[in-house]
């Protein structure tokens, strides 16, 4: 659920939630 929530809001927010989202998850980062 919480993936899903972080997809919507990079679809959002764009660029600036993928910033935050590499700051945050560094792991998920990678991965994604």
């Amino acid at each position: 659920a919480k993936y899903n929530q972080l997809l919507r809001i990079e679809e959002n927010l764009g660029d600036a939630a993928r910033y935050a989202g590499e700051v945050a998850f560094p792991r998920f980062a990678f991965e994604a």
